[in-house]
């Protein structure tokens, strides 16, 4: 058997640089930079557009980058549909289920909203109002690049059900208040509060403090509600507000940088795990930035996370030697059996990208799928993870 490696396919080699399959590039970073630079020139020139005198004047000019942009967005999005069968989620399934599956993610739909404008402009006679609204839709092609973007839809994720929750706590007040002013105005402004429904919009624009006067009751009964409503509506406006905020604050401080699942499957600790482990293990993984020269580990800690260098370089002083350790080396808990004496001094030599497992999540893992405990290096028959250590 030859040791030569396959030589990448240029399926594969595109994908890498369309979608940061490996080590970022030169190319990888022109494209992304060139792609973030059309979006914004389209989303600028459709605002642009909308002002009469400037329509007027540079409509050949709006033109052109209307038409240049469709053509680049609609190369990119074959472009994307043909490599998605690399994704490491879909490996193993046959090409066309890969893209049909790619077809119905959130990414691939806003893909495609960024060229249906053109194509639904062709096959019906939509205004020019219509069209600057889906055009301006482009906007979102950016979430593919923005950490930010990102780390919002993540901090929604992890707090949906506390949303929800808070949701149906805020429409059962609307609920609430709309059946109260519905019988206490109903005779006195049939027209504004003749049924719950139509009472449900004062309802909301007063739980909301919009107030826009539009709707204004007139009884005692029905004052007092409103003022219930108001101080009620600052309360429950406020519980998704703090959920979101909190949770994107802390998104933003534990994830400095976005964990994706081609990001994990990336690294060569988890290449050759299955797809549907990745995506479990996705969900427990939690990125850490470490600046260069800050420990990570030191002697003695009783750490209860195991790490994965995603990027960078860790030095590990075991006091009897050092090792410098790079992408994909695992350290941390559960790694060796070692003494209390020899737990490491972990130290960041440069800027280092780290992907954590805690204790307890590690446990659960390797629990459910013992393999996972010896692809990660973890002492074997060990009923929990041991004190901190390394591995190259």
């Amino acid at each position: 058997m030859s040791g030569k490696a396959a030589r990448p396919t240029l399926r594969h080699r595109v994908f890498d640089v369309v979608e940061g399959g490996g080590e970022r590039t030169l190319l990888s970073d022109l494209f992304a930079a060139g792609l973030v630079a059309v979006i914004l020139v389209n989303v600028v020139a459709s605002i642009l557009e909308t002002v009469p005198e400037l329509a007027a004047a540079h409509r050949p000019l709006f033109r052109v980058i209307e038409r240049v942009s469709l053509v680049i967005f609609s190369v990119e999005y074959l472009v994307r549909l043909w490599i998605c069968v690399e994704e490491p989620r879909y490996r193993g399934r046959p090409a066309w289920r890969a893209r049909l599956a790619y077809l119905v993610t959130p990414a691939a739909i806003i893909d495609l909203i960024a060229v249906l404008p053109f194509f639904l402009g062709l096959a019906f006679d939509l205004n020019v109002r219509t069209l600057v609204v889906l055009r301006l839709l482009r906007l979102f092609k950016l979430g593919r690049y923005s950490t930010g973007f990102q780390s919002l839809y993540e901090a929604v994720r992890r707090e949906r059900e506390a949303l929800l929750a808070s949701f149906l706590v805020l429409f059962a007040v609307v609920l609430v208040a709309a059946s109260l002013v519905y019988v206490a105005e109903r005779s006195g402004q049939p027209e504004l509060f003749g049924s719950i429904p139509a009472a449900m919009w004062w309802a909301v624009e007063t739980v909301t403090t919009v107030g826009y006067g539009d709707a204004t009751p007139k009884t005692l009964f029905g004052r007092i509600v409103g003022g219930m409503t108001m101080i009620t509506g600052i309360l429950m406006i406020a519980l998704p507000v703090a959920i979101i905020g909190s949770s994107f604050a802390e998104v933003v401080r534990q994830r400095s940088f976005v964990v994706t699942f081609g990001l994990v499957a990336r690294i060569p600790t988890f290449a050759g795990f299955p797809p549907d482990i990745l995506a479990e293990m996705l969900g427990v993984i939690h990125a850490v930035t470490v600046e260069s020269g800050v420990r990570i580990l030191g002697y003695g800690d009783a750490d209860d996370s195991l790490f994965v260098i995603a990027t960078g370089i860790v030095e590990i002083d075991t006091r009897t030697s050092r090792r410098r350790l790079g992408t994909g080396a695992v350290f941390g808990a559960g790694v060796e059996d070692a003494a209390p004496d020899l737990r490491p001094d972990a130290i960041a030599l440069t800027r280092v990208k780290l992907l954590a497992i805690r204790r307890t999540d590690l446990l659960d893992l390797v629990a459910r799928y013992p393999d996972v405990g010896s692809r990660l290096g973890l002492s074997p028959g060990a009923e929990a993870p041991a004190a901190p250590a390394a591995k190259a």
